[in-house]
């Protein structure tokens, strides 16, 4: 009997670990929307059969069964041709497959209760709500995955309550429809005023009180956060290192703190909104105490400026 065949273009199944706590495997796939768009994952291998068109599941492969054949390779992400040659019809069969080289990225979003918001870091209502948002701009998003304080991970499908006085470590990740899986992202949600968190970038040299430029923008950025929640009031509190006489180092910070409070107030943060302590060596956050040696790299960890939100006006 005489076959008519259809050209078919399979990728075969892969797996990839990703990388981090949880050991999750994601298959390359082949994807087709609702268009008939063909998608696979820029690093598949693919394996190209023919089968006749009144028997699909007679796959044949194409060139070679030899052990020596190797799987073809996709030479980068976007779009690719395929043409096949159909003899009887005398016509040219073009195929157009999309390679996804990119996972999705994902954000978390709060939906209520939302405070303030500095870098990955949220603070909170206790009993506020939020929820994931994937974006993947060409085979779309197939799943999207949450971690709480450690926990395994599991599918995202609701919101998510952060309930109680504390603070959250949340990890999310989300795979695309190919298998492209993204690196887990990771946030801090606080639900209690008492967290400190410490400002990046904002160090200072021995004995001095000066903001280099590195310091400068990252207040630019806390600048504007403090302007897109204007009802939060903070503590700005500066810490040294331990060398040198411990009241010494109590006046520096306070001077250290205050010189940031100061570049706060100068564009044009309420002085009623800060407040500025010092807190000298008293509250060390690696082992560098009096008598310890330590290379000048650790006790510039010790130089560090905090905030903690102290008050939050009512609406």
């Amino acid at each position: 009997m005489k076959h008519t065949y259809a050209f078919i273009a399979l990728v075969l199944f892969l797996t990839g670990t990703l990388c981090g706590q949880t050991h999750t495997k994601h298959e390359a796939k082949l994807f087709v929307d609702s268009t008939g768009q063909v998608y696979t994952r820029a690093d598949a291998p693919a394996y190209i059969f023919i089968a006749p068109a009144d028997a699909e599941d007679q796959l044949m492969l194409v060139p070679s069964t030899d052990k020596a054949a190797n799987p073809m390779q996709w030479d980068g992400a976007g779009k690719h041709y395929i043409t096949h040659k159909d003899k009887e019809r005398n016509m040219d069969i073009r195929f157009r497959i999309l390679a996804d080289g990119e996972p999705p990225k994902t954000t978390m979003e709060f939906q209520s209760g939302l405070l303030f918001k500095y870098n990955n870091i949220f603070f909170a209502e206790s009993g506020s709500a939020a929820t994931l948002t994937s974006f993947d701009d060409m085979s779309g998003v197939s799943q999207s995955f949450i971690s709480i304080d450690d926990n395994s991970f599991a599918e995202f499908n609701q919101p998510i309550t952060f309930s109680g006085n504390k603070e959250y470590e949340v990890q999310v990740y989300s795979t695309d429809n190919v298998g492209n899986t993204e690196d887990p992202k990771s946030y801090r949600v606080v639900t209690t005023t008492e967290a400190a968190v410490q400002m990046e970038n904002i160090y200072f040299e021995t004995n001095s009180t000066s903001l280099n430029a590195k310091s400068i923008a990252e207040l630019n950025k806390l600048v504007e956060i403090l302007k897109q929640f204007p009802s939060v009031h903070l503590e700005i509190g500066a810490h040294t290192d331990s060398k040198g006489n411990p009241n010494y180092n109590l006046g520096l910070s306070e001077r250290r703190a205050q010189t940031v409070v100061n570049y706060l107030k100068s564009r044009s943060i309420p002085e009623g909104r800060l407040a500025a302590k010092g807190y000298g060596e008293t509250m060390l956050i690696n082992e560098c105490a009096k008598g310890v040696e330590c290379p000048d790299s650790k006790h510039r960890e010790n130089r560090r400026v905090e905030f903690v939100i102290t008050k939050v006006d009512e609406n």
